[in-house]
Protein backbone atom coordinates (compact mmCIF):
# COMPACT_ATOMS: atom_id res chain seq x y z
CA UNK A 1 0.00 0.00 0.00
CA UNK A 2 2.79 2.20 -0.67
CA UNK A 3 0.38 4.85 -2.17
CA UNK A 4 -1.24 4.94 1.26
CA UNK A 5 0.04 7.68 2.96
CA UNK A 6 -0.32 9.08 6.52
CA UNK A 7 1.34 11.87 9.11
CA UNK A 8 1.72 10.07 12.28
CA UNK A 9 1.44 12.53 15.26
CA UNK A 10 1.06 12.32 19.03
CA UNK A 11 -2.67 12.31 18.64
CA UNK A 12 -2.77 9.51 16.48
CA UNK A 13 -0.66 7.44 18.56
CA UNK A 14 -3.40 7.94 21.35
CA UNK A 15 -6.47 7.37 19.37
CA UNK A 16 -4.53 4.08 18.44
CA UNK A 17 -3.45 2.94 22.09
CA UNK A 18 -7.42 3.63 23.20
CA UNK A 19 -8.80 2.07 20.38
CA UNK A 20 -6.96 -1.37 21.82
CA UNK A 21 -9.16 -1.24 24.80
CA UNK A 22 -12.38 -1.00 22.66
CA UNK A 23 -14.12 -3.90 20.93
CA UNK A 24 -14.47 -2.98 17.54
CA UNK A 25 -18.69 -3.39 16.53
CA UNK A 26 -19.33 -6.05 13.94
CA UNK A 27 -19.08 -4.16 10.75
CA UNK A 28 -19.57 -5.90 7.04
CA UNK A 29 -16.38 -4.68 5.88
CA UNK A 30 -14.49 -6.87 7.66
CA UNK A 31 -16.82 -9.63 7.48
CA UNK A 32 -16.74 -9.82 4.00
CA UNK A 33 -12.44 -9.71 4.16
CA UNK A 34 -12.78 -13.23 6.64
CA UNK A 35 -14.88 -14.93 3.85
CA UNK A 36 -17.44 -15.08 6.52
CA UNK A 37 -20.52 -12.84 4.94
CA UNK A 38 -20.51 -10.66 1.85
CA UNK A 39 -21.62 -6.58 2.24
CA UNK A 40 -24.87 -7.47 0.52
CA UNK A 41 -26.11 -10.77 2.39
CA UNK A 42 -25.39 -8.33 5.59
CA UNK A 43 -27.16 -5.71 4.01
CA UNK A 44 -29.88 -8.22 3.60
CA UNK A 45 -30.17 -9.75 7.23
CA UNK A 46 -29.64 -5.96 8.30
CA UNK A 47 -33.20 -5.29 6.53
CA UNK A 48 -34.65 -7.27 8.60
CA UNK A 49 -34.51 -5.16 11.13
CA UNK A 50 -35.77 -1.81 9.11
CA UNK A 51 -39.83 -1.89 9.91
CA UNK A 52 -38.90 -2.06 13.38
CA UNK A 53 -37.87 1.62 13.52
CA UNK A 54 -41.19 3.05 11.98
CA UNK A 55 -43.21 1.21 14.65
CA UNK A 56 -45.83 1.03 15.69
CA UNK A 57 -47.03 4.41 13.78
CA UNK A 58 -46.22 3.05 10.34
CA UNK A 59 -46.03 -0.59 8.71
CA UNK A 60 -43.48 -0.04 6.34
CA UNK A 61 -43.98 -3.24 4.69
CA UNK A 62 -47.11 -3.01 4.02
CA UNK A 63 -46.36 0.43 2.11
CA UNK A 64 -44.11 -1.23 -0.09
CA UNK A 65 -46.43 -4.43 -0.71
CA UNK A 66 -47.56 -4.29 -4.36
CA UNK A 67 -45.84 -0.87 -4.81
CA UNK A 68 -43.04 0.53 -7.22
CA UNK A 69 -40.00 1.02 -5.09
CA UNK A 70 -37.21 3.28 -5.25
CA UNK A 71 -34.40 2.42 -3.47
CA UNK A 72 -31.84 5.05 -3.16
CA UNK A 73 -28.41 4.33 -1.89
CA UNK A 74 -28.67 0.81 -2.78
CA UNK A 75 -25.16 -0.76 -2.13
CA UNK A 76 -24.35 -4.08 -2.74
CA UNK A 77 -28.18 -4.18 -3.42
CA UNK A 78 -28.83 -6.38 -0.64
CA UNK A 79 -31.72 -3.53 0.79
CA UNK A 80 -33.41 -3.70 -2.54
CA UNK A 81 -33.14 -7.28 -2.81
CA UNK A 82 -35.03 -7.32 0.26
CA UNK A 83 -37.80 -5.27 -0.96
CA UNK A 84 -37.98 -7.43 -3.95
CA UNK A 85 -38.92 -10.75 -2.04
CA UNK A 86 -41.03 -9.09 0.80
CA UNK A 87 -43.77 -7.70 -1.97
CA UNK A 88 -43.01 -4.89 -3.91
CA UNK A 89 -43.95 -4.95 -7.03
CA UNK A 90 -41.08 -3.61 -8.50
CA UNK A 91 -37.88 -1.82 -7.35
CA UNK A 92 -35.01 -0.14 -8.95
CA UNK A 93 -32.14 0.64 -6.72
CA UNK A 94 -29.77 3.48 -7.86
CA UNK A 95 -26.04 3.88 -6.46
CA UNK A 96 -23.40 6.23 -7.39
CA UNK A 97 -20.31 3.18 -6.99
CA UNK A 98 -20.80 1.35 -10.31
CA UNK A 99 -19.04 -1.70 -8.70
CA UNK A 100 -21.62 -1.92 -6.22
CA UNK A 101 -24.06 -1.98 -8.84
CA UNK A 102 -22.38 -4.62 -10.53
CA UNK A 103 -22.67 -6.83 -6.90
CA UNK A 104 -26.00 -5.96 -6.50
CA UNK A 105 -27.58 -6.97 -9.96
CA UNK A 106 -25.31 -10.48 -9.02
CA UNK A 107 -26.62 -10.65 -5.55
CA UNK A 108 -30.44 -10.50 -6.60
CA UNK A 109 -29.65 -12.87 -9.21
CA UNK A 110 -28.18 -15.05 -6.93
CA UNK A 111 -31.75 -14.86 -4.78
CA UNK A 112 -33.91 -15.00 -7.48
CA UNK A 113 -35.28 -12.06 -7.26
CA UNK A 114 -37.87 -10.74 -9.86
CA UNK A 115 -38.89 -7.42 -10.94
CA UNK A 116 -35.76 -5.79 -9.80
CA UNK A 117 -33.39 -3.50 -11.12
CA UNK A 118 -30.15 -1.31 -10.79
CA UNK A 119 -29.15 1.97 -12.11
CA UNK A 120 -25.43 3.89 -11.87
CA UNK A 121 -27.38 7.12 -10.57
CA UNK A 122 -26.60 10.28 -8.38
CA UNK A 123 -29.75 11.05 -6.74
CA UNK A 124 -29.49 14.90 -7.23
CA UNK A 125 -30.05 14.04 -10.78
CA UNK A 126 -32.50 11.12 -10.86
CA UNK A 127 -32.76 9.71 -14.91
CA UNK A 128 -36.36 9.13 -14.19
CA UNK A 129 -39.65 10.09 -15.68
CA UNK A 130 -42.17 12.32 -13.38
CA UNK A 131 -44.32 10.23 -11.39
CA UNK A 132 -42.88 6.78 -12.19
CA UNK A 133 -42.55 5.78 -8.37
CA UNK A 134 -45.12 5.20 -5.60
CA UNK A 135 -42.32 4.72 -3.05
CA UNK A 136 -38.77 5.89 -2.04
CA UNK A 137 -36.66 4.46 0.52
CA UNK A 138 -33.68 6.02 1.22
CA UNK A 139 -31.64 3.78 4.51
CA UNK A 140 -28.93 4.72 5.99
CA UNK A 141 -28.61 6.84 3.09
CA UNK A 142 -29.64 10.46 4.27
CA UNK A 143 -26.42 11.18 6.34
CA UNK A 144 -23.93 10.65 3.44
CA UNK A 145 -26.14 12.82 0.40
CA UNK A 146 -24.17 15.57 -0.63
CA UNK A 147 -26.89 17.69 -0.81
CA UNK A 148 -30.20 16.26 0.90
CA UNK A 149 -32.26 18.89 0.30
CA UNK A 150 -31.70 18.37 -3.59
CA UNK A 151 -32.28 14.85 -3.39
CA UNK A 152 -35.76 15.07 -1.45
CA UNK A 153 -36.76 17.77 -4.61
CA UNK A 154 -35.96 15.05 -7.16
CA UNK A 155 -37.34 12.23 -5.06
CA UNK A 156 -40.09 14.53 -5.01
CA UNK A 157 -40.61 14.18 -8.81
CA UNK A 158 -40.22 10.77 -9.51
CA UNK A 159 -43.26 10.18 -6.81
CA UNK A 160 -46.58 9.70 -7.78
CA UNK A 161 -48.76 12.14 -5.58
CA UNK A 162 -49.75 10.36 -2.40
CA UNK A 163 -46.60 8.48 -2.97
CA UNK A 164 -44.15 8.29 0.43
CA UNK A 165 -40.32 9.00 1.09
CA UNK A 166 -39.30 7.13 3.73
CA UNK A 167 -35.67 7.69 5.62
CA UNK A 168 -34.01 6.36 8.55
CA UNK A 169 -30.56 7.76 9.25
CA UNK A 170 -28.23 7.66 12.07
CA UNK A 171 -27.50 11.66 13.21
CA UNK A 172 -23.42 12.21 13.61
CA UNK A 173 -23.43 12.07 16.83
CA UNK A 174 -24.45 8.95 17.12
CA UNK A 175 -21.45 6.85 19.25
CA UNK A 176 -20.15 5.61 16.20
CA UNK A 177 -21.79 8.59 13.54
CA UNK A 178 -18.62 9.26 12.25
CA UNK A 179 -18.90 6.12 10.02
CA UNK A 180 -15.28 4.72 11.21
CA UNK A 181 -16.35 1.58 12.83
CA UNK A 182 -14.62 -1.01 10.54
CA UNK A 183 -11.13 -0.20 12.11
CA UNK A 184 -12.36 2.10 15.37
CA UNK A 185 -14.30 0.59 17.70
CA UNK A 186 -14.09 3.85 20.52
CA UNK A 187 -17.64 5.78 20.80
CA UNK A 188 -17.87 9.39 20.16
CA UNK A 189 -14.17 9.34 18.58
CA UNK A 190 -14.98 12.35 16.52
CA UNK A 191 -15.97 14.10 19.33
CA UNK A 192 -13.09 13.07 21.16
CA UNK A 193 -10.33 13.75 18.63
CA UNK A 194 -10.12 16.29 15.51
CA UNK A 195 -10.76 15.47 12.08
CA UNK A 196 -7.31 15.12 10.81
CA UNK A 197 -6.53 13.12 13.63
CA UNK A 198 -9.06 10.82 12.83
CA UNK A 199 -8.38 10.84 9.07
CA UNK A 200 -4.44 9.69 9.67
CA UNK A 201 -5.49 7.34 12.37
CA UNK A 202 -8.04 5.30 10.56
CA UNK A 203 -5.32 4.85 7.53
CA UNK A 204 -2.58 3.57 10.15
CA UNK A 205 -5.07 1.02 11.41
CA UNK A 206 -6.56 0.08 7.76
CA UNK A 207 -3.22 -0.58 6.19
CA UNK A 208 -3.80 -3.57 8.34
CA UNK A 209 -6.67 -5.11 6.30
CA UNK A 210 -6.66 -6.62 2.60
CA UNK A 211 -9.11 -3.91 1.41
CA UNK A 212 -7.42 -0.99 2.83
CA UNK A 213 -7.62 1.20 -0.83
CA UNK A 214 -11.40 0.52 -1.24
CA UNK A 215 -11.92 1.68 2.52
CA UNK A 216 -9.67 4.79 2.51
CA UNK A 217 -11.21 5.76 -0.81
CA UNK A 218 -14.85 5.38 0.21
CA UNK A 219 -14.22 7.51 3.27
CA UNK A 220 -12.26 10.39 2.39
CA UNK A 221 -11.45 13.52 -0.09
CA UNK A 222 -10.15 16.71 -0.97
CA UNK A 223 -12.31 19.92 -0.24
CA UNK A 224 -10.49 23.32 -0.69
CA UNK A 225 -7.25 21.61 -0.96
CA UNK A 226 -8.00 19.95 2.93
CA UNK A 227 -8.07 15.83 2.93
CA UNK A 228 -11.93 15.64 4.67
CA UNK A 229 -14.23 12.91 5.46
CA UNK A 230 -16.45 13.17 2.72
CA UNK A 231 -18.30 9.79 3.33
CA UNK A 232 -20.84 11.67 5.48
CA UNK A 233 -22.18 14.81 5.81
CA UNK A 234 -22.62 15.57 9.48
CA UNK A 235 -26.19 15.24 9.71
CA UNK A 236 -27.54 16.20 12.77
CA UNK A 237 -30.86 15.93 14.43
CA UNK A 238 -31.68 19.16 14.09
CA UNK A 239 -30.67 20.05 10.52
CA UNK A 240 -32.54 16.74 9.23
CA UNK A 241 -35.63 18.25 11.20
CA UNK A 242 -34.89 21.59 9.77
CA UNK A 243 -34.41 20.16 6.70
CA UNK A 244 -37.60 17.72 6.51
CA UNK A 245 -39.77 20.39 8.10
CA UNK A 246 -39.08 22.90 5.67
CA UNK A 247 -40.26 20.17 2.50
CA UNK A 248 -43.62 22.27 1.66
CA UNK A 249 -43.90 19.21 -1.25
CA UNK A 250 -44.47 16.93 1.50
CA UNK A 251 -46.62 16.28 3.80
CA UNK A 252 -45.10 14.89 7.29
CA UNK A 253 -46.71 11.77 8.35
CA UNK A 254 -43.76 10.57 10.64
CA UNK A 255 -40.84 12.46 12.49
CA UNK A 256 -39.79 10.75 15.40
CA UNK A 257 -36.15 10.00 17.29
CA UNK A 258 -35.42 6.60 18.49
CA UNK A 259 -33.25 6.04 21.52
CA UNK A 260 -29.90 4.46 21.99
CA UNK A 261 -31.95 2.55 24.90
CA UNK A 262 -35.50 2.93 25.86
CA UNK A 263 -34.53 3.72 29.22
CA UNK A 264 -32.75 7.15 28.21
CA UNK A 265 -35.66 8.26 25.93
CA UNK A 266 -36.27 10.66 28.18
CA UNK A 267 -33.20 12.66 26.79
CA UNK A 268 -34.60 12.64 23.67
CA UNK A 269 -36.36 16.33 24.74
CA UNK A 270 -33.24 17.81 26.01
CA UNK A 271 -29.91 19.23 24.05
CA UNK A 272 -28.11 15.47 24.36
CA UNK A 273 -31.02 14.39 22.43
CA UNK A 274 -28.19 14.99 19.56
CA UNK A 275 -25.96 12.01 21.11
CA UNK A 276 -28.48 9.37 22.45
CA UNK A 277 -30.49 9.20 19.16
CA UNK A 278 -29.61 6.06 17.63
CA UNK A 279 -32.14 6.63 14.36
CA UNK A 280 -33.92 9.71 12.87
CA UNK A 281 -37.17 8.73 11.21
CA UNK A 282 -39.21 10.55 8.86
CA UNK A 283 -42.22 9.48 6.31
CA UNK A 284 -43.09 12.48 3.97
CA UNK A 285 -46.02 11.96 1.69
CA UNK A 286 -46.14 14.37 -1.85
CA UNK A 287 -48.83 16.44 -2.09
Amino acid sequence: MADVQYKDSIGVEALVALNRCFRKPVHPFNLEDEGKESFAEWEFAQSARLPWYYQPEVDLMAELRDRAVLDVGAGGGGKTTFYALNGARHVTGIDTQKDFIEQARAFALSKGAQDIDFVVANAEHLPFADASFDVCVMNDVFEHLSKPEVVLTEVNRVLRTGGNVFINSPPYFHPYGAHLTDVIGIPYVHVLFPEPVLINAYKKLALRTPSAAKRISLRFGMVDGKERITYINRMTVARCERITGSQLKFRTVLWKLVPLKRQGAVLLHTPLREYWTRMMVYVGEKV
